[in-house]
C-alpha cells in the first residue's frame, strides 16, 4: 500500500512526518521533496517524482512492507504515474483554514503566503472530492508518459476515488500524526 499525505503549505503534512515515523514504524516514510526541489520544478518533475515514489513503493510491497509519502503529492498524478497500476493507493489530505496557513508559513518565515498558494490549498480541495474539477492543472504540461486514461472518466463520488480530509487548524502536530495514524489503521481494515 502507497499511503499519500498531502496539502498546500502550512497544512502540517512535513512537521508531522517524524512523529508519523514513530506512530508507524513498520511503514517506510519519505518526504516527496527528499533529494532536493529543483529551483526550476515543473508539473513534469513533480509527476516524474511521483512516479519515483510510486516504484519505491512497489518495491517495499515486494517485500511486505507499506510505504507513505507525505508532501506535495497529488493524487491524480500518482493514479495517472506509468507504474502506479502495481500498487494500492490510498491519499489523505491535510487543510486548513486559509487564515490559519498564512499565519502558519508566516511564522515559519517560508515563502508561499501568496494568493497563488490559497488558489493550490482550493484546488486541492476540489480535487480531493471530484476527479473532474480541472484536471488541466496537473495535466497540460505535464510528463508525457502519464497515463491519464486510468481516471479521466470517474466521476464524483467514485469509490475508487477516496481521499480522507483531515482538517488540522485546531490541531497540534501530535493531534494532526494521530489522526494520519487513524487514517492509515481505518485503510488497513477496508483491506482486509
Amino acid at each position: 500500500m502507497l499511503y499519500l499525505v498531502t496539502g498546500a503549505s502550512g497544512s502540517g503534512k512535513t512537521v508531522c512526518l517524524s512523529r508519523l515515523r514513530d506512530l508507524n514504524p513498520e511503514i517506510y516514510w519519505y518526504d516527496f521533496d527528499e533529494g532536493g526541489v529543483p529551483s526550476n520544478a515543473s508539473k513534469a518533475w513533480r509527476q516524474t517524482k511521483s512516479e519515483h515514489w510510486v516504484k519505491k513503493a512497489i518495491q517495499h510491497q515486494t517485500d511486505g512492507h507499506d510505504t507513505g509519502v507525505s508532501g506535495g503529492i497529488i493524487l491524480g498524478e500518482v493514479l495517472a504515474c506509468p507504474s502506479a497500476s502495481q500498487v494500492n493507493v490510498a491519499a489523505c489530505l491535510l487543510d486548513c483554514y486559509d487564515v490559519v496557513r498564512i499565519d502558519r508559513l508566516i511564522a515559519r518565515g517560508l515563502h508561499g503566503a501568496t494568493l497563488d498558494m490559497l488558489c493550490w490549498a482550493a484546488w486541492q480541495r476540489m480535487h480531493a472530492v471530484d476527479p473532474r474539477w480541472r484536471p488541466d492543472v496537473i495535466r497540460e504540461g505535464g510528463a508525457p508518459d502519464m497515463r491519464w486514461e486510468r481516471w479521466e472518466t470517474w466521476q464524483r463520488n467514485d469509490p475508487r476515488w477516496r481521499v480522507t480530509v483531515i482538517d488540522t487548524t485546531e490541531m497540534s502536530i501530535e493531534d494532526v500524526a494521530a489522526a494520519v495514524s487513524r487514517w492509515i489503521e481505518a485503510e488497513r481494515l477496508k483491506r482486509r
